[in-house]
C-alpha cells in the first residue's frame, strides 16, 4: 500500500516538474515579447483616444492654451501620431532607437500640456513610463552587436548602461505608488504593504527578476479587480478615467517584466552578491 502511494507521489511529482518546465520555458522565451505589448498598452489606447475623442481634446487645448483651434488640432494631431508610430516602430522591432525617442518625447509632451507637472500622481506616472522607455531601450542595445568592442568602448557603455538600469530600475515602480490604495480593510492594506515592499527590492536590486515578476503579477490582478472600465456604462462620466488608470498600470506592469527581462545591472545588491 505505502510503495503504491509512494509511486502515485512520484508520478504527480514528475508532472508537475513536467508542466512547471513547459511553463517556464514558454514564459521565458515570450517573456520580452509579452513585456513590450504590455508596456505599449497605454501609449496605444491613448493614440486612439486622440482619435475617436477629437472634439473635446482639440477643445481642451484651446481653453487651457488660449490658442486656435487649428493649432489645437496640430497639437493632437502630433500627440496621436507619436504615440502610434511610436508604438508601431517598438512593437515591430524596427528603428527602435527612434520608437522610443519618440514615445519618450509624446511623455514630456503630455507633461506640459496636459499640466501633469502641477499633481505630483502624475508626475510619478509620467517618471514610471520613462523608466518603462528607458528599460526598452537598454533591451534594445542589448540584443545589438557592437561593430567596434574596443577595451574602452565597452567600458564606457558598461558604466552607462549601469546608470541608465538604476534609473529605469527605480521609475518604473512609481505607477504602483501613485496608483496603489492603502485602505479601508485589513487585506488590501496587507497586499499594498508587500507591493511596496516588493519595489523597495526592486529599486536596491535584491532578487531583482523574481521581485520584478512577482509585483508585476499583483499589480496585473489588482488593477484587473479594481478597475474594471468595461463595467462601467458608455456614457459614464469616468469611464474614459478609470480605462485611463487601467491601461497606464497595464504599461506600468510590462515595465517590471522588462526589468526582469533587462536585469539588475551592476549597480544592485545582486551583482554584489555575485562578486562576493
Amino acid at each position: 500500500m505505502s510503495s503504491n502511494s509512494g509511486k502515485f507521489t512520484d508520478r504527480v511529482r514528475n508532472v508537475a516538474e513536467t508542466v512547471w518546465d513547459v511553463v517556464f520555458r514558454f514564459f521565458k522565451r515570450n517573456l520580452p515579447l509579452i513585456a513590450r505589448l504590455l508596456l505599449m498598452m497605454t501609449f496605444f489606447d491613448d493614440g486612439l483616444r486622440m482619435i475617436y475623442n477629437w472634439t473635446n481634446q482639440t477643445r481642451y487645448f484651446q481653453h487651457s492654451w488660449k490658442i486656435s483651434a487649428s493649432v489645437a488640432g496640430i497639437a493632437v494631431s502630433l500627440n496621436m501620431a507619436g504615440q502610434l508610430v511610436g508604438c508601431v516602430l517598438v512593437l515591430a522591432r524596427r528603428k527602435v532607437e527612434w520608437g522610443c525617442g519618440i514615445l519618450f518625447t509624446n511623455v514630456i509632451f503630455q507633461a506640459v500640456m496636459y499640466e501633469y507637472f502641477k499633481y505630483a500622481k502624475y508626475i510619478l506616472r509620467s517618471l514610471s513610463l520613462t523608466g518603462c522607455v528607458l528599460l526598452l531601450l537598454l533591451d534594445h542595445w542589448a540584443e545589438r552587436k557592437s561593430m567596434d568592442p574596443g577595451l574602452l568602448k565597452v567600458k564606457k557603455e558598461d558604466r552607462t548602461r549601469m546608470l541608465l538600469q538604476l534609473a529605469g530600475r527605480c521609475l518604473v515602480g512609481f505607477m504602483f505608488v501613485s496608483l496603489a490604495q492603502l485602505g479601508p480593510s485589513y487585506p488590501v492594506l496587507f497586499i499594498t504593504m508587500a507591493g511596496y515592499v516588493l519595489f523597495v527590492c526592486v529599486i536596491v536590486g535584491f532578487r531583482t527578476r523574481q521581485c520584478a515578476i512577482i509585483l508585476a503579477l499583483q499589480f496585473f490582478l489588482v488593477t484587473l479587480f479594481t478597475r474594471t472600465w468595461w463595467l462601467k456604462p458608455w456614457d459614464s462620466t469616468d469611464r474614459d478615467f478609470v480605462k485611463y488608470e487601467f491601461f497606464q498600470a497595464m504599461s506600468a506592469v510590462g515595465g517590471l517584466l522588462q526589468e526582469a527581462v533587462v536585469g539588475p545591472g551592476r549597480a544592485s545588491l545582486d551583482e554584489r552578491k555575485k562578486d562576493e
